[in-house]
């Protein structure tokens, strides 16, 4: 899994990314708008971004809401904000999690693991025709239905599946 950090705190992005590290998560650390604005444009595949509100060139709330939002990718704020009309504005504008310093780094792990399961993206694959629910373990040709027995199911799946990680 993929993590983004936008940190500016050099002691704590290297403490989490060792941290994240160690629990077998990819952590690519940012400490600034700009960087994250160019990280971003690069469209990297990005399954969660931590997300600090304070950064010495731009506020947190407005990356997200002008960047990070639209690319659909689930958002912990970790930050020293701690107002409370700060913590519900990072909740009511779609952030999953919003988290006050000092923190515990086993809790953000725990709440990050929380919110990468919440947050599982479809499992559907779509080749021509065919698309294949994994979730559902459902076949459908053309938007209906095809029934089949569970070994061809079972084979379905192991080929789609690989298809997937292409």
């Amino acid at each position: 899994m993929n993590i983004l950090l936008v940190e500016d705190n050099e002691s704590i992005a290297r403490g989490l990314k060792y941290s994240f590290e160690k629990n077998n998560y990819v952590l690519t650390w940012k400490a600034s708008a700009r960087e994250v604005r160019e990280y971003l444009a690069e469209t990297p595949k990005i399954d969660l971004v931590i997300l600090d509100v304070m950064l010495p060139d731009g506020d947190g709330l407005t990356i997200y809401e002008n960047s990070v939002k639209k690319l659909d990718i689930p958002t912990i704020f970790l930050t020293a904000k701690d107002d409370e009309d700060d913590i519900v504005k990072g909740l009511n504008i779609g952030a999953e999690d919003y988290i006050t310093k000092p923190f515990s780094t086993k809790e953000l792990l725990a709440r990050v693991n929380k919110t990468l399961l919440r947050y599982k993206k479809s499992s559907r694959i779509v080749v021509q025709d065919i698309t294949f629910d994994a979730d559902k373990m459902v076949v459908y040709k053309n938007d209906e239905v095809v029934e089949l027995t569970p070994l061809e199911i079972k084979l379905l799946s192991l080929l789609f599946l690989d298809i997937g990680k292409v």
